[in-house]
């Protein structure tokens, strides 16, 4: 250790880690494993596997067998919602079209993971959930369980065209990415993108007063725990009735534990910056989603995985300490 940097302040140091510009390399071997678990999650929204994540035998079945049982229901278009004002996405409900896209996407997505272009493979992905996002979209109400995930792929095949240009061009990507690293790229911009968003609605809504707010949550909890009493009357929707209580207690603690998430989603962008600050966002955030989950019984299932894929990676730590001299190594190789 130098003399500066023994002198240097703790706090300045972890800063610096943090904040230090190191484009985020990824063997070959990496970039299979986020397309893979990418793809899957992508896959879900046509098929609905997730919900069998706790057992993975009827979960693999689902992946096959959901693609020829699920189904776009509505067939009109009364409330029309982002593309849907410019084009009617109602003939996607058309079994002799809906099912052979389908089947298109799910060989198109398997095509991506074994390193075809995304140019090509992943156009219908795109168009599959656009169209059947809008359409349900443009029912009345709105949901965006899938908004990150369906943002990230937009990104993904865009970063994947530029880069086809750009190989076409012979001009090299940013950073000298490969064109897996640069889709990855724009997918973690993309998602972070979304969080920063949302943070900033947060404090337009409650007029900067979020934090200040955040003690109210409980009442939501109770609220919402309720609703879902009286809907199903399922006594395991009241087995945390005690934590609003709780909150309601402790408000510096409900605080500090909602409050948080507003810097968080904020700054997520600093997450961008390398593997190291990418992990500390990402744990974060991985933490506030699966706090509301226990409270709320709102899964943020695609939150919670494209966090764990893109800015966790946690095979990328626990494969570190083999990566003594990874410029030499053939594992790590490109």
């Amino acid at each position: 250790m130098t003399a500066s940097t023994s002198t240097t302040p703790l706090w300045k140091r972890l800063w610096l880690s943090l904040w230090r510009l190191e484009p985020i390399r990824m063997p070959r071997w990496e970039i299979f494993i986020v397309r893979l678990a990418f793809a899957l999650l992508v896959w879900d929204t046509q098929t609905g596997w997730i919900s069998f994540w706790n057992d993975p035998p009827r979960a693999a079945r689902a992946m096959v067998e959901n693609a020829s049982t699920f189904d776009v229901r509505w067939d009109t278009q009364p409330h029309p919602n982002g593309l849907g004002y410019l084009f009617d996405f109602t003939f996607i409900s058309n079994d002799t079209i809906e099912y052979p896209l389908r089947y298109a996407m799910g060989i198109s997505l398997i095509l991506y993971v074994i390193g075809i272009p995304g140019a090509f493979t992943l156009a219908i992905p795109v168009f599959m959930c656009l169209a059947t996002s809008t359409l349900a979209n443009s029912q009345g109400s709105i949901g965006h369980t899938a908004q990150g995930l369906h943002l990230a792929l937009l990104a993904v095949w865009l970063a994947a065209l530029y880069a086809f240009i750009q190989k076409i061009c012979r001009r090299p990507l940013k950073s000298g990415y490969s064109s897996g690293e640069f889709e990855l790229d724009w997918a973690r911009q993309a998602l972070s993108a979304a969080y920063v968003v949302s943070a900033i609605t947060k404090l337009i809504v409650s007029k900067g007063l979020w934090f200040l707010d955040a003690k109210y949550f409980p009442l939501h909890i109770l609220k919402n725990n309720e609703m879902q009493y009286f809907d199903t009357l399922d006594e395991s929707t009241r087995r945390l009735a005690w934590l609003p209580d709780f909150a309601l207690q402790h408000p510096h603690w409900c605080q500090f534990l909602f409050g948080i998430a507003l810097p968080l989603e904020l700054f997520v962008f600093i997450g961008l910056r390398n593997r190291r600050a990418a992990l500390l966002f990402g744990l974060g955030l991985i933490g506030f989603h699966q706090s509301v989950t226990e409270l709320t019984h709102l899964s943020f299932i695609f939150n919670k995985l494209l966090l764990l894929i893109l800015f966790v990676a946690p095979w990328y730590w626990l494969t570190k300490p083999f990566q003594s001299n990874p410029a030499s190594s053939t594992l790590f190789k490109k």
